[in-house]
């Protein structure tokens, strides 16, 4: 009867802990304390999304514009198309303005710099809130999505075409996946380097195409940052993002790449204690 008792008195200091630290990083990982203040007590994918060179006050202004014009559209959301229309280009009028490779969501919510990543991570949100059914499609070096719409219909926003984003043909939006299947049949990544990459064994080995959830959106967000600081040979801060990133989304890729940086480290330990 003790050993059952200390048993659940463990089990509930430990269930304490994980609900009121959220993930176990070391809070060394953090830039600030704003972004270890977005990982606590089971974060939403959008505090995820914003702990990313978080600051205390983000300016939310331009989203907030558009939320407030598509809410009085909504009431119109029966006609699909139109309304996704309205979601696709409003976005590029308020929110995302110009396509920076490696920019972060915070950045687009900002300035309306944006990149794959967070122009999805945008939509993303915006199909959330009006109730549509939709995939965030990740592949070796892009990011895109697909919505469900009446039917047999499915929908392509492209994030990085402010005027032809919208792909609503459906002999088009299957020839835009087909480009893709085509990639992963071949063995083959498309080679649109919006995503970050680091070298052929952690990206061409097994391509990738695989429908991912907001939260893990977010990981890729940290993954590609970890990359952008890689390729500008920072490894303590390659091994920071990574370590958040593997902690929100522990995909292949991520996995793999964190474990060599933390090799890297540590033959570097060992190196500097000769």
């Amino acid at each position: 009867m003790k050993r059952l008792m200390f048993c659940v008195v463990v089990l509930f200091v430990g269930i304490c802990h994980a609900m009121s630290q959220g993930w176990d990083l070391e809070s060394s990982v953090f830039e600030n304390s704003a972004e270890e203040q977005l990982f606590l007590d089971d974060p939403a994918p959008m505090d995820l999304l914003m702990a990313l060179h978080a600051s205390e006050n983000v300016e939310t202004a331009q989203l907030d514009r558009l939320i407030e014009k598509l809410d009085k559209r909504s009431k119109k959301k029966a006609y699909t198309e139109w309304f996704l229309g309205e979601v696709f280009y409003k976005a590029h009028q308020y929110v995302l303005k110009e396509y920076v490779k490696h920019s972060s969501f915070n950045d687009a919510l900002e300035t309306g710099v944006y990149d794959c990543v967070s122009g999805s991570a945008i939509y993303g949100l915006l199909l959330d809130r009006y109730g549509f059914e939709y995939e965030v499609i990740e592949t070796d070096y892009h990011v895109f999505l697909l919505i469900k719409g009446e039917g047999d219909k499915t929908y392509v926003f492209e994030s990085t075409e402010p005027r032809a984003g919208f792909i609503k043909d459906q002999e088009a939006v299957k020839q835009y996946i087909s480009v893709f299947n085509a990639a992963v049949a071949n063995g083959k990544a498309k080679q649109l380097a919006e995503l970050g990459s680091v070298a052929s064994q952690f990206t061409e080995e097994n391509t990738i195409y695989a429908s991912i959830s907001l939260r893990e959106l977010a990981g890729l967000q940290y993954y590609n940052d970890a990359v952008h600081h890689f390729n500008e040979g920072d490894i303590e801060m390659t091994y920071k993002q990574l370590a958040k990133a593997r902690t929100i989304y522990p995909s292949e890729r991520v996995t793999s790449l964190y474990e060599y940086i933390a090799a890297v480290q540590e033959e570097g330990k060992k190196l500097a204690g000769r």
